[in-house]
C-alpha cells in the first residue's frame, strides 16, 4: 500500500508523523468544540489542516503518492461508482435504522432545516469546505500515519469513531457519522486518493442539504 509506505523505513519520521497527526486531530476537535460553545475562529480549522499537510508531506519526502494526493484512484474511476452507490445505501440504512429506533424509544429527532435563501453558502460549507478540510485531518493526518505505524484496519476503526466524536462535539450525535467514518477511511486507504472520500463526503452533504432544504418547505 502506497499510504504512508515513506514513513515505514524511517522510526524517527514514523513518530514525528503520528506526533504530528494526533496533533492535529485534537487541536480540529478543540477548535470544533470551541466554535460550537462560543463561536469564531473561523480560520483556525483551516490553517491547522494545511500545516498538517505540509508537514507530512514533507515527512515523506515530498512523495504526494504516499499521503494519498492523486487525482486518480488507483482503481480506476468506474469500480468507485457502484462502491459510492453500495456505501450510499449502507449510511441510509444505518439514518433508517438510527431513526427507528429513536422513534420506538420516544425520541424525536431534531429536524434540521435550511431556507433557499442560503443555499448557496450551505452549498460552500458543506459540500466543498467541510470535506475538504475534514478528510485532510480524519483521514490523511490520521489515518496515515495509523497506517504506517499499525495498519489500515487499525486506521480506519480509529479514524471512524474520532470522526464520530467530531460530530458529537459540534451537537450532532448520529449513527451514520459513525458508519460514515468508516466508510471514508475505508475508501481513502483503498483508492490511495484523498480525492475519494472528499467526493463520497460531499455527496453525502449534498443529500443532506436537500433533505434540509426539503424539510423547510415541508414544515414552514
Amino acid at each position: 500500500m502506497a499510504i504512508g509506505r515513506r514513513l515505514q523505513n524511517s522510526p524517527a519520521r514514523l513518530i514525528a508523523a503520528v506526533v504530528i497527526g494526533l496533533s492535529v486531530v485534537i487541536a480540529d476537535l478543540a477548535l470544533s468544540w470551541w466554535r460550537t460553545n462560543y463561536g469564531g475562529l473561523e480560520n483556525g480549522r483551516g490553517t491547522v489542516a494545511i500545516l498538517g499537510l505540509v508537514a507530512l508531506v514533507w515527512l515523506c519526502e515530498g512523495d504526494l503518492a504516499a499521503v494519498g494526493l492523486r487525482i486518480r484512484p488507483v482503481q480506476g474511476w468506474c469500480c468507485w461508482i457502484g462502491w459510492g452507490l453500495r456505501i450510499g445505501l449502507a449510511v441510509a440504512a444505518c439514518i433508517a435504522v438510527g431513526v427507528g429506533i429513536g422513534l420506538g424509544m420516544g425520541f424525536v429527532p431534531p429536524i434540521h432545516t435550511t431556507p433557499p435563501g442560503r443555499i448557496g453558502w450551505a452549498l460552500l460549507g458543506m459540500c466543498l469546505i467541510a470535506p475538504v478540510l475534514e478528510e485532510t485531518v480524519y483521514r490523511l493526518a490520521l489515518c496515515l500515519p495509523i497506517t504506517a505505524a499499525i495498519g489500515p484496519r487499525t486506521a480506519i476503526v480509529v479514524s471512524g469513531f474520532v470522526f464520530g466524536a467530531l460530530h458529537v462535539v459540534y451537537g450532532n450525535p448520529s449513527p451514520e457519522n459513525l458508519v460514515g467514518g468508516f466508510f471514508l477511511a475505508w475508501a481513502y486507504l483503498k483508492s490511495q486518493s484523498l480525492l475519494m472520500p472528499v467526493l463520497l463526503h460531499s455527496l453525502g452533504n449534498l443529500c443532506a442539504l436537500a433533505a434540509q432544504v426539503a424539510a423547510w418547505f415541508w414544515f414552514g
